[in-house]
């Protein structure tokens, strides 16, 4: 796909080695240009648009619905000569309708921000959103680098659901929000492109990644508890069960990274491992 606004960007292939700073790079450090504002219905899949639609309509529909809400509540406080004033239901009511449309206008924002990568911004930050959608920044940029080094600098989609656990693409996604979950997603949605994007217009990546080059990662607080036994391709490490492929016992020239501002229990990175989902 050819990337129509002025400001291409660099060649994002990634490989591994050394990394002499480990500190997650900023929105502009290590990057090729800054990213030029484009329309993805020119840079994106007919099919990556209608990912992004269905998010946009659960929005609206949420949006509507608060709105809907508010206007009944409020008949119904007239009705009953209620004042409506400073009422805290009608604020809160107010302040969420305020927070999705802010939800909705910033997700839309960082999308034509980053469209020049087309539809690799988007496989990309969906990874990164499957993984580390709660995290911090630094977490999510971590991650798509390593995502990166594994395929080679390519932004593409995972190949089965052994490479990346739980993943659906974004269509799917969007079929299971609600009023209830569209803002959240949303906002980490947002950030998961904005460290997409950090990954994508880097113009060093072996100089700037945060994982050493690394290819895989565990997070360690969300791996089943050792004390009721590790299964097979398992073993026994700081009360959590590890797969065999992190230990230095079986492969013995992995590697482990922690990323800068990523705590351990969140996230550890490895180099050098043989297996391959």
């Amino acid at each position: 796909m050819g990337f129509p606004c002025a400001g291409t960007p660099e060649d994002p292939s990634s490989g591994s080695g050394s990394a002499d700073n480990k500190q997650v790079s900023s929105p502009d450090e290590g990057s090729a240009v800054k990213p030029c504002p484009c329309d993805p219905s020119k840079t994106m899949s007919p099919e990556m648009q209608a990912a992004i639609a269905a998010v946009n309509q659960k929005l609206d529909t949420a949006i509507e619905n608060n709105q809907r809400n508010l206007d009944s509540k409020i008949a119904t406080y007239e009705k009953k000569g209620w004042s409506t004033e400073n009422d805290p239901n009608l604020e809160n009511l107010k302040r969420h309708g305020e927070e999705l449309k802010k939800r909705k206008q910033e997700l839309n924002d960082k999308i034509n921000e980053c469209a020049c990568h087309g539809d690799g911004l988007m496989n990309l930050a969906n990874v990164v959103y499957n993984e580390a959608n709660s995290h911090s920044m630094n977490a999510k940029t971590a991650v798509a680098y390593a995502y990166m080094n594994r395929t080679g600098g390519t932004p593409r989609p995972p190949k089965n659901s052994a490479e990346i656990s739980h993943y659906k693409s974004l269509g799917t996604r969007a079929e299971s929000l609600n009023d209830g979950t569209a803002g959240l997603f949303a906002r980490n949605l947002t950030d998961s492109i904005e460290a997409a994007c950090r990954r994508l217009r880097d113009k060093d990546p072996k100089a700037n990644d945060p994982t050493n080059g690394s290819t895989h990662w565990v997070s360690p607080d969300a791996l089943p508890k050792a004390s009721g036994g590790c299964g097979a391709n398992y073993f026994a490490k700081d009360g959590r069960c590890f797969p065999t492929w992190t230990d230095p016992r079986w492969e013995e020239d992995v590697t482990e990274t922690l990323a800068e501002g990523v705590p351990r229990g969140e996230f550890v990175f490895y180099n050098n491992v043989r297996y391959t989902p």
